[in-house]
């Protein structure tokens, strides 16, 4: 779950990064959102998904090492959380010696902003837009108090978005600023909204959390902060009573023990103050109605404007699916019983689409998707019918091959890849009958000119390049996954010296073939074959980014699980030898026991890298199995 800044000339220091910058390998920095006493907030955009991603740097020097493996353990914990109305957070690492930690880009503003700004045209919040944006948050704290607490609950970490949608952002960062460096950390006007015991230098607890709440509340009634001293709302909001001054006291009580005993417990007594009131006036604080309809427990009645419904979208024509969903050019059987309209079928699953659906995959949460982005997933195989599926804004939660919306995007992708795997087998067989017979005679003749050629091209097309060039391309991957954190490395080792190579030939195991020749060494002192070195596709290799990729898709299956199976291993060093063809020739494990590293040899030696035009390479994968 760790990132590194990456990407050659576009890389800048952590505390220039510019336009173009990539960090973690696929996070594309766009341009530079804020800055505050906790550092910088970057906007970059995932190359992979297209998706908006805040990077928020630390500033350099406010956590020390200590500091940081707390920053890390909290992130770590916030990954694995989701609900609507929290800020998704992917991950923490290090650029250039900084802190970043990657999360979910919020379209909006902070209810600091948002206050300030109706303060400054002599507006106020109104009491149901208060306690619209209260309820939200105390509906994230629900869910993130099943596995910590927020820690620094402020109302500048409390964004509305441009559709309404309340989000609680700065998970992780704020507890850990709190407990490494104490509540100095803050300005004082977010100061004010920490409890009295977390000031004292106790440690956050959820009990903070209420407090905090309570600080929000008086923020958006009074527009004032706890720090200019306290007044009560009764006295300054036209629509506050005694009855809002006893909850906000009860959530301010400076005695953990005398507050609410949950944040639901705050939005309960809230609720019944804010019935009847004019739903209208919510909408002009903000612009926009505040979305309130939490997880459909509807016991929150709050009327829509009074706007005509929209018609319904009618279901698009099977056509323009035939692009996403492509039918194999002959079926593999015919269909049972009625046909299924895929288009209508989509249209459905995409009607009111919202990013709503978290899947489970080897113990670890991805998403939330669309329902697009989801159906997208399970045709390309991302996403199997054994995964784990939950609706977050009904908390249903079953395999996919339990939806029935999904289950027929399930069996085009079964189509798709039995296809794809007939059409690899015909494409093996016409390449294996092509080697065969006068092929293998005319190579076998060769052999000699085939190392000295072979030797003769990699010298020449290698001078100058003897040092090793292992380029930083950081598990970007792990961002999606959350609740793990590994430090990788990928990058193109050098060609052996020419005194190394040409000892151990074995017949039949040039470099673009491929035989598995066991370790990385043994690999690359192969001899080349002739009609691997004059192919088609020049000299051209790997780079690190793709070695990167395609590790990182086996690094929590069959490599991980090698890990798991030997502790304190640390950093661990592979270096893989690469035949032209994709092929894994060689696998050498520089630390562990042997027992591991012959695991490493086994797990690694099944995985396909993408073909390219030299006989073979080699490369390197670090990860920190920590």
């Amino acid at each position: 779950m760790s990132i590194e800044a990456a990407g050659g000339a576009a890389s800048g220091a952590a505390g220039n990064l510019t336009p173009g910058t990539v960090v973690g390998g696929r996070f594309r920095v766009e341009r530079k959102a804020r800055e505050d006493e906790l550092g910088s907030v970057f906007k970059a955009r995932d190359e992979k998904t297209q998706k908006a991603i805040a990077l928020r740097r630390v500033e350099p020097g406010l956590l020390d090492a200590g500091g940081v493996q707390k920053l890390r353990a909290e992130c770590r914990t916030a990954a694995t959380l989701s609900h609507r109305n929290l800020a998704v957070t992917y991950g923490v690492g290090t650029a250039s010696g900084s802190p970043f930690i990657a999360s979910e880009w919020v379209d909006g503003k902070p209810m600091s902003v948002v206050v300030r700004e109706r303060a400054a045209k002599g507006g106020h919040v109104s009491l149901k837009g208060a306690y619209n944006v209260v309820a939200s948050v105390c509906r994230a704290l629900e869910a993130v108090h099943e596995k910590t607490c927020h820690g620094a609950l402020r109302p500048s970490v409390v964004w509305v978005t441009e559709s309404g949608r309340v989000k609680l952002a700065d998970l992780g960062l704020g507890k850990a600023l709190v407990e490494a460096r104490g509540p100095e950390v803050f300005d004082a006007r977010d100061q004010a909204s920490l409890a009295p015991e977390v000031k004292g230098g106790q440690p956050p607890t959820t009990a903070a959390d209420v407090f905090g709440v309570g600080a929000l509340l008086y923020e958006l009634l009074t527009a004032k902060s706890p720090a200019d001293g306290f007044v009560p709302p009764s006295q300054v909001h036209p629509e506050a009573d005694g009855a809002v001054d006893e909850i906000l006291l009860k959530c301010l009580a400076p005695d953990p023990g005398g507050r609410f005993e949950s944040a639901d417990a705050v939005r309960s007594a809230l609720q019944p103050l804010v019935d009847g009131t004019d739903a209208a006036s919510a909408a002009d604080d903000f612009g926009f109605d505040v979305d309130i309809d939490l997880d459909g427990d509807g016991d929150v009645d709050v009327p829509a404007p009074a706007v005509a419904a929209p018609a319904r979208p009618a279901a698009p024509a099977p056509r323009p699916h035939q692009d996403l969903f492509p039918s194999p050019a002959a079926p593999l059987s015919a269909p049972a019983g009625d046909e299924v309209d895929l288009g209508q079928l989509l249209a459905k699953i995409t009607e009111n689409d919202a990013a709503r659906w978290m899947a489970v995959k080897d113990g670890l949460d991805h998403g939330p998707f669309t329902g697009r982005e989801l159906v997208q997933l399970i045709v390309d195989g991302e996403i199997r019918e054994e995964h784990d599926l939950m609706n977050m804004d009904t908390g249903e939660r079953r395999p996919v091959a339990e939806w029935p919306d999904f289950t027929e995007f399930v069996e085009q992708w079964k189509i798709r890849d039995a296809q794809a795997a007939k059409k690899a087998a015909l494409a093996h067989a016409e390449k294996s009958e092509a080697r065969s017979g006068a092929f293998k005679l005319a190579v076998a003749a060769g052999a000699l000119l085939a190392i000295l050629a072979g030797i003769g091209i990699f010298v020449a097309t290698r001078e100058g390049g003897e040092a090793e060039v292992v380029a930083e391309a950081e598990t970007g991957d792990l961002y999606e996954r959350g609740g793990i954190e590994l430090t990788g490395t990928a990058g193109i080792l050098p060609d052996p010296p020419r005194s190394a190579r040409g000892g151990r030939r074995r017949s039949g195991m040039g470099g673009g073939g491929g035989g598995f020749a066991g370790s990385y060494e043994d690999a690359m002192n192969q001899a080349v074959e002739l009609g691997d070195v004059n192919s088609a596709g020049g000299q051209s290799r790997l780079s690190p980014a793709q070695v990167q990729g395609v590790m990182n898709r086996h690094l929590n299956g069959s490599v991980g699980r090698c890990a798991d199976r030997e502790s304190g291993l640390g950093n661990v060093t592979i270096d893989i030898a690469i035949a032209g063809s994709g092929q894994v020739m060689g696998v050498s494990a520089r630390q562990g026991s042997e027992g591991f590293k012959s695991c490493i040899r086994s797990a690694v030696r099944g995985i396909r890298f993408p073909s390219f035009g030299a006989p073979r390479m080699g490369a390197r994968f670090s990860f920190n199995a920590s």
